[in-house]
């Protein structure tokens, strides 16, 4: 018997070959590449759970985009999908179907226009799309003020740089509009009949609602009179009767001890939601990041303040790691 070891040969490496994306066939494998990425830690604000990473997923199959393509490419606005960013025009140009598609602004100052024309081949007149300053101003868009007023949760007035993309960029936040128009107008096959995210920019703040504040009691302006009455000197309690009434007795006030610590431990059960939005908030303001706080007030708290499943202590440690991320981007 020969004692050499024997190797088994090893596949070379092949080199040259174009990478295909990775693009699931059934909803339990789409489902599978959602958690994985929402494992990671790599999905966009608004996606971060394995379900809304999943339909945003399968949205983008629909429109010929791969899944990871679809989770930078498919944004959500109140519920709504749409196409973020420069997907819109990457799927006209890739559908075959643009003959081209033209962009300019023209105009100085207050007076800018943003202009956009596509044609779709076959077709012989060209869809066109264009949005002013003067549109912004009417849809409530438009910030030129270097710095604005905001209010946080609990009503007070504070001021902050203005970080708002029509300030930053205008021309582009224009152009973007022209293009949705242009776009939606000519290619709404293409599009899957989806919105530009751009399009829907200011719907969000608008419709988002700030959770519900806690009735404040109310003190009476004038105290009421108080009854003097002569004191008694207190009644001594009997002693715990012994035998059975005894037992009785002390079996009573064990279960009314058990009962108050279950009361404690929901509580505890409850808690972890804090935890939850601790590090939602802490993700947002280490991204500096205003819409995912609200985005994470929304997904975290909003549904329990909707079904009343939450105490007012809780309420009130929420309400709290809230306002310590919100105080954090004044600093």
């Amino acid at each position: 018997m020969s004692n050499v070891a024997t190797i088994e040969p090893r596949p070379q490496l092949s080199s040259g070959a174009r990478p295909t994306a990775i693009v699931p066939t059934d909803m339990d494998s789409c489902y599978r590449l959602a958690k994985a990425v929402c494992m990671a830690q790599m999905a966009p604000a608004g996606l971060d759970t394995p379900e809304k990473a999943m339909v945003a997923i399968m949205h983008g199959l629909e429109l010929g985009l791969t899944p990871m393509a679809a989770l930078q490419r498919i944004a959500v606005v109140n519920g709504r999908p749409t196409i973020w960013g420069d997907g819109a025009i990457g799927l006209v140009r890739a559908s075959g179907l643009a003959e081209y598609i033209k962009e300019w602004i023209e105009g100085d100052g207050d007076a800018r226009t943003a202009h956009c024309e596509a044609k779709r081949r076959g077709d012989p007149n060209p869809s066109s799309g264009k949005f002013s300053i003067a549109d912004a101003k009417r849809a409530g868009l438009w910030s030129p003020e270097a710095r604005v007023r905001r209010k946080n949760r609990a009503g007070e007035t504070y001021e902050k740089d203005n970080d708002s993309p029509w300030h930053r960029y205008p021309d582009r936040m224009m152009q973007m509009r022209a293009r949705a128009f242009a776009l939606r107008d000519g290619f709404a096959d293409v599009l899957g009949g989806l919105y530009l995210r751009e399009e829907l920019d200011g719907e969000d703040r608008r419709e988002a609602q700030s959770p519900p504040v806690p009735p404040i009691p109310q003190i009476p302006s004038t105290p009421p009179a108080i009854e003097h009455v002569p004191l008694e000197p207190p009644i001594p309690e009997p002693p715990i009767p012994q035998g059975a009434d005894g037992a009785r007795r002390v079996a009573d006030d064990a279960r009314g001890e058990i009962a108050e610590t279950k009361e404690r431990l929901a509580v505890k059960r409850e808690a972890p939601i804090i935890g939850r939005l601790r590090e939602a908030c802490d993700a947002a303001v280490a991204a500096k990041d205003v819409d995912a706080l609200e985005a994470a007030w929304n997904d975290i708290v909003e549904p329990h303040i909707t079904s009343n499943s939450l105490t007012g202590e809780l309420y009130e440690a929420l309400k709290a790691v809230y306002q310590a991320a919100e105080d954090a981007f004044e600093k």
